[in-house]
């Protein structure tokens, strides 16, 4: 039943691995919430003080209220024995006893969470881009935290490249924050969802979404963090993800910036993989890439072609030549060989030397 799923995450004084541990002596939630007091303790060998702390009464009309929320905006409950809660996150020891999903398509499959500062930088945009465009047509489900800079950056891009992202929430469905992304939020339940722990009568303290985090890490596969200071939540989802032996990956960065010290400084402990764009990411995971058709041409603006056209002709040139040649600016000519280099069309020799990949033909571009 439905109430009583909902209810045992209300249940008072009492942790999650203890109602796990209840739920599977009994065995049914109908008896955990239906049977006498005095029977349960007998029976099941329980303490029956305990069982009356648990204030069963008030975690059922609590849980009523929740119910008509979920039934009024076509919200799933999620049990952490249902067929349809997050695989990997049942083997989490502090997984949540009850989700809440509001989207239209199930959490299975490939799962990776992407995650990053607050602030983030125009690198950190870039990385962002670069990188979920690339997952276009993988059969991936991006995963993140719905929170202003990288997260943002990361559902937007996913809705813009038609790939499926769950946005983790650290508060009940019945708001989102930060406000700005009520819209963002609205569209994410097209081509994914929203999931939370928190039920409508959740207060929002500073607990709740470094709480989240560990929801964010326990249902990914991997976690790939763009762009982090030192201490952060994207920080904490990558030690959290370690702690459940999951993959990390890091997207290195400017020695120099502050947004940057945090990914760094995981590599540099090898508390992460190197992450630079997602021929690495696949190599990481032995995940075979999928395409729609085995075979897809690769896009490139006026200015890449350019670019591409002027390696096409030599086997490597110099930074400034393509400089000379191009007309670009010494700015304009970094962000495109960024672009490239991310989609793995040229690659970087030593000298600022740049070629076409070995596996790029002219052919292969449009």
């Amino acid at each position: 039943m439905e109430l009583y799923k909902i209810a045992a995450s209300k249940l008072h004084g009492i942790g999650i691995q203890t109602i796990k541990q209840l739920h599977e002596r009994i065995g049914s939630l109908n008896i955990l919430f239906e049977e006498d007091i005095s029977v349960l303790a007998k029976r099941y060998e329980v303490s029956k003080k305990r069982l009356i702390q648990m204030n069963r009464k008030h975690a059922i009309a609590e849980a009523q209220k929740q119910l008509e929320f979920n039934k009024k905006f076509s919200i799933q409950t999620l049990f952490f024995d249902d067929i349809k809660y997050p695989d990997l996150l049942k083997e989490c020891s502090d997984a949540p006893i009850t989700l809440y999903y509001k989207g239209n398509k199930q959490i299975q499959g490939r799962l990776v969470s992407v995650v990053g500062t607050r602030r983030a930088s125009s690198y950190g945009k870039q990385m962002v881009e670069k990188l979920i465009s690339s997952f276009e047509n993988q059969e991936v489900i991006i995963i993140s935290g719905l929170a202003c800079g990288i997260d943002t950056f990361v559902h937007e891009c996913c809705l813009k490249h038609n790939i499926q992202t769950i946005g983790v929430l650290g508060h009940g469905l019945n708001t989102i924050y930060p406000k700005i992304n009520r819209n963002l939020a609205g569209k994410m339940t097209t081509n994914g969802g929203l999931l939370t722990e928190f039920g409508i009568d959740h207060q929002i303290t500073k607990y709740s979404f470094p709480k989240r985090n560990r929801i964010i890490a326990g249902m990914s596969h991997a976690t790939i963090v763009i762009e982090s200071p030192k201490h952060g939540g994207a920080i904490i989802t990558a030690e959290i993800a370690n702690g459940y032996h999951r993959e990390v990956m890091a997207v290195p960065g400017s020695v120099f910036s502050n947004s940057s010290e945090g990914c760094n400084e995981l590599i540099k402990k090898n508390k992460a993989h190197l992450l630079e764009n997602t021929a690495d990411f696949f190599e990481l995971m032995n995940w075979k890439k999928t395409s729609k058709n085995n075979e897809s041409k690769i896009q490139l603006t006026q200015n890449e072609s350019v670019i591409v056209n002027l390696l096409n002709r030599e086997d490597g040139v110099h930074f400034d030549m393509l400089v000379a040649l191009s007309k670009f600016s010494v700015s304009q000519l970094h962000e495109l060989i960024l672009s490239l280099e991310l989609r793995q069309i040229i690659r970087a020799l030593p000298g600022s030397i740049f070629k076409l990949d070995q596996h790029i033909t002219q052919s292969d571009m449009v």
